[in-house]
């Protein structure tokens, strides 16, 4: 197993992990030391086609957009994982970066050129709205206020 861990870390293409971890997995062998590489490693493929895809370049980010990009990195970890592609997440980064998703996300404000939902690419609004709450100085009033008008 200490090989298949190996190989994991080498790998860049999404198409063999999400083929490696089923395989394993048909077969009975996956350990939890092998699911961890797993799921630290698409973690990072994840970081990396957001950073790139979403144009956000190479930071440095705040707390309130690094934990954006975490729980972001997570969701498209799970898109892909089910064969599903991130474009609605994206396109809302495109359009303004992680804050600005975020804030559209939660209040449904500014020029909608994109999904604002979240939720179809399984991140639910809470989520958004206690990071918000954590670090309300990095969004907007009206977004802050929003985001505590409903129990975290």
């Amino acid at each position: 197993m200490d090989r298949v861990v190996a190989q994991i870390s080498q790998s860049l293409n999404w198409d063999y992990l999400i083929a490696l971890e089923c395989s394993l997995k048909a077969r009975g062998v996956m350990t939890t030391k092998v699911q961890a590489a797993l799921d630290h490693h698409s973690h990072a493929l994840a970081r990396r086609y957001l950073l790139k895809k979403g144009r956000l370049g190479l930071g440095p980010f705040s707390a309130a957009e690094e934990e954006i990009l975490d729980v972001l990195a997570d969701a498209v970890t799970a898109l892909r994982r089910s064969g599903r592609l991130p474009h609605n997440i994206i396109k809302s980064l495109c359009v303004g970066g992680l804050i600005a998703a975020v804030q559209r996300s939660v209040a449904h404000v500014g020029l909608l050129r994109c999904r604002t939902d979240f939720e179809s690419d399984v991140v639910l609004r809470t989520v958004f709205e206690a990071i918000i709450n954590r670090h309300p100085t990095a969004f907007s009033a009206e977004t802050v206020e929003l985001a505590g008008l409903r129990p975290v």
